[in-house]
């Protein structure tokens, strides 16, 4: 049908049609860059949000971290001071194994120390485990140590002679005091 105009109007007709061409064109062009606009711009107030919430999480996960290590210094720091306090001289200026050898030398036949623990910090006393065969060797143990002005006090608790054979017990002896 263009081609029964004359070429002016030919012209005319063309860039008519390219004019509103162009004005769909960019209405449609300028359309989509608002869509884009406003979906970059709200992803990035999102982003910005989610940014502070980030930084806040990484800000206490940092301070968690810290906590955590100062927890586990402290922790180690508290056993090390726990074992210095095993190698501290006694009460009574005596070395841990000269105490040791007073204990252990005045077991009875038959009675097997099987462990030893020294412990300063309220006065001297040292923690004894060990096992007996009868209950006679147990008490007469306990009274040489008793005897003993070296020692201040044996403790030993009930369940030490309940049994009449083949016993495990345990004692507390505290040191005497610097004269």
């Amino acid at each position: 049908m263009i081609n029964l105009l004359l070429p002016d109007d030919r012209k005319i007709v063309r860039a008519a049609y390219r004019h509103r061409l162009f004005v769909v064109g960019g209405l449609l062009t300028s359309g989509l860059t608002l869509i884009v606009l406003i979906i970059f711009s709200s992803f990035t107030f999102i982003l910005s949000l989610r940014r502070d919430e980030v930084l806040g999480q990484t800000t206490l996960a940092r301070q968690q971290f810290a906590s955590d290590e100062l927890d586990a210094a402290q922790k180690s720091i508290n056993e090390i001071n726990a074992s210095l306090k095993t190698f501290e001289a006694p009460a009574t200026n005596e070395a841990v194994t000269a105490v040791y050898k007073r204990l252990i030398d005045k077991r009875v036949p038959g009675i097997q120390l099987t462990h030893l623990q020294f412990l300063a910090e309220d006065g001297a006393r040292v923690e004894i485990d060990g096992k007996s065969p009868t209950r006679d060797d147990l008490l007469a143990f306990l009274e040489a140590l008793r005897i003993d002005s070296y020692f201040q006090s044996v403790e030993s608790p009930v369940k030490n002679i309940i049994r009449d054979r083949n016993i495990d017990f345990h004692l507390t002896v505290m040191l005497s005091p610097i004269k």
